[in-house]
């Protein structure tokens, strides 16, 4: 005679409770993986005198981020209109129009790892912009960044609303990585006599993000899970002597 009493639904839902929670626990740590800490030293130029010029060869905060060689000059920009977040940025071609200017730090990598760039820009005249890492330029970003301007110096509002965020991925080659930026303004002659020409970027950040092979992994462990689960299940209803709600 088949028994037609059965575990009761939530009871079964306790015991495979411990499961839910592994494969819950595991979907958090890719996420977390995703989102791993910035590995960039002083990514808003908050150590940084604000204020001040840094020429080639200086370091503008005492050894994180370096102003590159030739005619690079980097102003900390301390006027909130210039300022994404934070109270610093850093001014790359404020005084250098119509030349390039760099700045650059070295980072510590793992060789073969997937690294997300993403960091915050705003110009007032045409420009262009590049990151590189070991020379290699970082796909996904674009040659320019945004000519949106500033709001007015004499009535500043706050930290600018005008940058825009890029994002870029690369994987590394080396276990040290130069991460540079490059910028060029080119101003018409007018917004050059306006004090026009500044490349701004703030807020910069890499952070290791897992590799396809690596999300193709985590995400069969929690299928696996799944499966468990609902053999779990299914093998104390047939112990009950009925079949699963």
């Amino acid at each position: 005679m088949i028994r037609t009493t059965s575990v009761p639904k939530n009871l079964r839902l306790a015991r495979s409770l411990p499961l839910v929670v592994a494969a819950m626990a595991a979907v958090l740590s890719l996420g977390a993986t995703a989102h791993a800490g910035n590995i960039v030293s002083d990514p808003g130029f908050e150590s940084a005198g604000g204020g001040n010029t840094y020429y080639a060869a200086q370091s503008i905060d005492g050894g994180s981020w370096i102003v590159g060689g030739g005619a690079s000059t980097v102003y900390i920009d301390n006027l909130d209109p210039y300022v994404y977040d934070g109270n610093n940025s850093a001014n790359l071609t404020a005084f250098t129009a119509y030349a390039s200017s760099s700045l650059y730090q070295n980072l510590t990598t793992v060789v073969g790892q997937l690294y997300s760039v993403n960091f915050w820009a705003n110009s007032d005249s045409p420009n262009t912009l590049s990151l590189t890492e070991n020379g290699l330029a970082i796909s996904g970003l674009p040659g320019s960044v945004a000519d949106n301007g500033f709001p007015d110096q004499v009535d500043p509002l706050g930290n600018s609303s005008l940058f825009v965020e890029y994002s870029g991925l690369f994987v590394a080659t080396s276990t040290t990585t130069d991460l540079m930026f490059t910028a060029y303004a080119n101003p018409t002659l007018a917004e050059l006599e306006a004090g026009d020409g500044s490349v701004v970027i703030d807020d910069v950040n890499v952070s290791p993000t897992p590799e396809p092979g690596s999300i193709v992994l985590m995400l069969t462990g929690i299928v696996g899970l799944g499966l468990l689960i609902g053999r779990k299940r299914l093998g104390l209803s047939l112990s009950s002597g009925s079949m699963p709600a």
